[in-house]
């Protein structure tokens, strides 16, 4: 499993108490696999980079990125958020190839404030694997020109992408036990595109209000 290393990238913005659960869970369930953390304040998480206060933005998230991707020095790397609780399959997955994006669409978001769990089968940017030099190459392709940090742009610059997605290719793949994103009130956004079908309980995690007690 040496060919593939975790990258964690975070503004620090989330309950630390919380944030640390999961952090400890990524520890847990990921086989040892390295990790390459970028965060805007120091913490005890694989190889850490600060990076300071810059500021939450989409922006500024994939700014984080394109610096773990240069320190990495493995074919794969597979994206963990600090707001995300992933099981151990998620961390075993391997693509066929290395020159596009896999999204895994076993996917449930949380809801603000809400035991409730909802469907994201489209995926994002919070489960996937992908080539390393790939990500790199396009990251470094998209900043062009671009300021260090910028709190303008949610998302990343539009105008530097328009309506097209950052990826060339995305493929879909689905672990057997599900990613869970459980948005809190400093989550950068409150809200998700889901299928808003209220669940009270998906696999492996359990129970939405046992969920919550635990690590919220």
């Amino acid at each position: 499993m040496g060919d593939a290393t975790i990258i964690y990238y975070t503004s620090n913005k989330e309950n630390p108490a919380f944030e640390q659960k999961v952090r400890d869970n990524i520890l847990k369930v990921s086989g040892g696999l390295p990790i390459i953390s970028v965060s805007h304040k120091p913490i005890d998480f694989g190889e850490n980079i600060v990076v300071g206060d810059v500021g939450a933005s989409g922006f500024n998230m994939f700014r984080q990125v394109q610096i773990a991707l240069e320190k990495c020095k493995t074919e794969f790397v597979i994206s963990c958020e600090a707001d995300c609780l992933y099981p151990p399959d998620y961390f075993t997955f391997r693509p066929e190839r290395n020159d596009r994006c896999y999204r895994n669409s076993n996917l449930y978001v949380m809801a603000h404030k809400r035991p409730l769990l909802w469907k994201k089968e489209g995926g994002a940017t919070h489960a996937q694997i992908i080539g390393r030099e790939y990500y790199l190459n396009r990251l470094n392709k998209l900043f062009e020109g671009a300021p260090k940090w910028s709190v303008e742009e949610k998302n990343f610059p539009r105008e530097r992408h328009h309506k097209v997605d950052i990826f060339d290719e995305i493929e879909h793949y689905q672990t057997k036990a599900p990613v869970l994103q459980l948005k809190t009130s400093d989550s950068m956004r409150h809200y998700t595109t889901s299928d808003r079908i209220d669940r009270l309980e998906i696999p492996y995690w359990g129970k939405a209000i046992d969920i919550r007690k635990k690590y919220l």
